[in-house]
């Protein structure tokens, strides 16, 4: 089959989760004989739009990669989303591969026309929701006072906390949340089926969106957590001591949203902060945040043990783990990766550590570091409960081989439930080219402004470290 896979970066560019998702599939489909191509988003930015074509061979993707680079200022900003000129190189790309089926994984760094534009070529599309991003404009649904929202998004719900600069004013701002809702909700409801890693994560990202749409629960495959060793418990069979703590693992990007900062502050509300030493892995996003970090646990039992690779720690010295988010996951790799130690895990009552709970897990409130130092405290004192909780089932994974016969499975109903074939709309199509009139129209006075507001100099450091690249 020609599968194109649609996503906002790869390899060796960009490699968060979902990118890396992308890549492993294309290597899965490409190795069982489908004709692959990946149409890919890039961070990064150049003077003028610009579409490169890549190999495995000279650049390194897995799969033959056609990637788009924008040129207008700040795209990776929600209310900048939609690109029409990236729309027409998708558009040249789907005429130019002739996919069989589109499999859409996300629009950030592209633009909100992917499903709808396979579609008016008579192309099945599966789109996977990996985050929350669909329904809210912090990508999050984190307000910037760390709450989590719950309601729909709309204007009246997003004016408030919608990224802003300080020169839009609520209309514009209620005008480009009306836009970013519409065209996601049309997006999602066009798709010929939707894919979600739990599906807790979807039902709400439908309940958000006021969509009736059948979700296909399919998990990522969580193989490189199969081959962790189970932790070395080192107060097994003990309460904790201060001379003897309970060994506490955290680990992940250390950035707010992961919620270190609840970890470290209920370490600090235990009734003897001393019977826990807290271990964490990862590295802050900026040095000022990783000094702010190691200023909180100052007097207090933690270590940092910098970067790190979920091998590095296959059968480390700890008893528990924690995994303290302010986010809503939608799978959750670190609770596969905690749960490969063998050991007790804490964790937020959100997202889908709430959906994938099993025994194994004692869920606290989202960001309440009074209930965690309570919960520390009642493991800490309790080795049969650490133990019991041990031994108990971990939330369910699948292999890849798993992850890829589901996907055929899905794949296929999509084929078959799709109409004819529409009559493609033409490059010359008004209403495209009205929208990048209007778009070049947009930049030339964001342009304007930014200028008047001292960002000349951002500008220029853009265009300097791309010289400096070439």
């Amino acid at each position: 089959m020609r599968i194109g896979l649609v996503v906002h970066g790869q390899p060796p560019e960009l490699v968060g989760g979902t990118e890396r998702l992308v890549a492993d599939l294309a290597s899965a489909l490409a190795a069982r004989g489908d004709d692959v191509s990946v149409f890919s988003g890039s961070i990064e930015w150049r003077p003028e739009p610009a579409v490169v074509d890549l190999t495995p061979e000279h650049d390194g993707v897995a799969a033959p990669t056609r990637r788009v680079h924008r040129s207008d200022l700040f795209f990776e900003r929600w209310d900048k989303v939609h690109n029409p000129l990236v729309e027409r190189a998708y558009l040249e790309w789907l005429d130019d591969f002739e996919p069989e089926l589109v499999h859409v994984h996300h629009w950030a760094r592209l633009t909100t026309h992917l499903v709808r534009a396979a579609r008016s070529r008579g192309i099945p599309v599966v789109l996977s929701l990996h985050d929350l991003f669909s329904s809210c404009p912090r990508y999050h649904r984190v307000k910037p006072d760390l709450s989590f929202c719950e309601v729909a998004p709309s204007p009246e719900a997003c004016r408030h906390c919608a990224p802003r600069w300080r020169f839009q004013g609520d209309f514009e701002i209620d005008a480009s949340v009306t836009g970013f809702v519409e065209d996601l909700r049309a997006e999602v409801a066009a798709a010929s089926s939707v894919v979600v890693p739990t599906r807790g994560h979807g039902e709400r990202i439908a309940d958000w969106l006021g969509l009736d749409v059948e979700l296909e629960a399919l998990a990522p495959a969580s193989e490189h957590a199969a081959r962790l060793a189970a932790a070395k418990a080192p107060i097994e069979g003990r309460s904790a001591s201060a001379e003897a703590p309970l060994n506490c693992a955290f680990f992940g990007h250390l950035h707010e949203l992961k919620g270190l900062e609840v970890l470290l502050d209920a370490q600090a509300r235990m009734r003897d902060p001393r019977r826990l030493a807290v271990h964490v892995w990862g590295e802050a996003p900026d040095p000022a945040e990783g000094e702010r970090l190691r200023a909180r646990a100052a007097g207090h039992v933690v270590f940092f043990h910098g970067a790190y690779r979920p091998e590095d720690l296959s059968g480390v010295a700890v008893d528990i783990a924690v995994l303290p988010t302010l986010c809503a996951e939608s799978y959750s790799f670190a609770l596969d990766e905690a749960a490969a130690l063998g050991v007790p895990v804490l964790a937020s009552d959100l997202g889908a550590l709430r959906d994938r709970t099993t025994e194994r897990l004692a869920l606290f409130p989202r960001a309440d570091a009074g209930a965690l130092a309570a919960q520390l405290d009642a493991l800490a004192d309790d080795p049969a409960r650490r133990r019991a909780m041990s031994a108990a089932p971990a939330p369910a994974t699948i292999t890849a081989a798993e992850h890829l016969a589901r996907l055929d499975e899905i794949y296929t109903r999509a084929r078959s439930a799709s109409g004819p074939a529409a009559d493609p709309a033409p490059y010359g199509d008004p209403q495209l080219a009205l929208r990048e009139r209007l778009f070049l129209l947009r930049e030339a006075g964001l342009a304007e402004l930014l200028r008047s507001e001292g960002w000349e100099d951002v500008v220029a450091d853009l265009q300097r470290r791309l010289n400096e690249r070439d």
